[in-house]
């Protein structure tokens, strides 16, 4: 198990942070502007599973409901980019992570464990959204049981990624304070 950890942790430099945070805003960005103007500006405004921390089986009914078969489908379609979107932001918290293991604690090679946080959040969004999309492809016949196993996929999910912004902001104030106390080395 050491050795994936090194990867990641080779891989946490300032370089990739960048460019899986312009991935996930470049991801979130284009989903956002399609769904709006290609599904809710046509079919209705309503709020999609992904975006709340838990859900029943009638907020979802009530939700396809509103934009029918046809809205659901293009609905699907845009969200296609939400297979991009789990990579760019788990990716991201990992390289933010690593980072600010290597600066702040670089002895502590146990902390690394945390970097499976995002990986799991990444892991419950495949699932939502699998599990999600599985009843958009039979609606209007949608199961209450796979809905409430979506709606755990995705509480699991908010909770994973919650947790590692928490752990990302905690190492930064860590990083911040040990910059603060570091004494400073003058020219003579």
């Amino acid at each position: 198990m050491k050795k994936p950890f090194d990867v990641m942790m080779r891989w946490s430099t300032g370089r990739n942070l960048l460019l899986m945070i312009i991935l996930s805003a470049v991801s979130v960005l284009i989903m956002g502007y399609f769904t709006q103007t290609l599904v809710y500006d046509v079919f209705g405004e309503v709020t999609m599973p992904d975006t709340r921390i838990s859900y029943t089986y009638q907020e979802i009914l009530t939700a396809f409901n509103e934009l029918g078969g046809e809205g659901l489908q293009v609905w699907s379609q845009v969200h296609l980019l939400d297979t991009i979107f789990p990579i760019g932001y788990s990716f991201a918290m990992i390289f933010a992570l690593g980072l600010e293991i290597k600066k702040t604690l670089p002895e502590k090679q146990s902390l690394r464990i945390i970097l499976l946080l995002p990986i799991l959040g990444a892991i419950m969004d495949y699932m939502e959204n699998a599990l999600i999309a599985s009843q958009v492809g039979v609606y209007p016949n949608i199961s209450e049981s796979v809905i409430a196993v979506a709606s755990i996929f995705t509480s699991l999910k908010w909770i994973f990624i919650y947790t590692s912004f928490a752990i990302i902001f905690i190492l930064a104030i860590v990083w911040i304070i040990q910059k603060i106390k570091k004494p400073r080395v003058t020219a003579v």
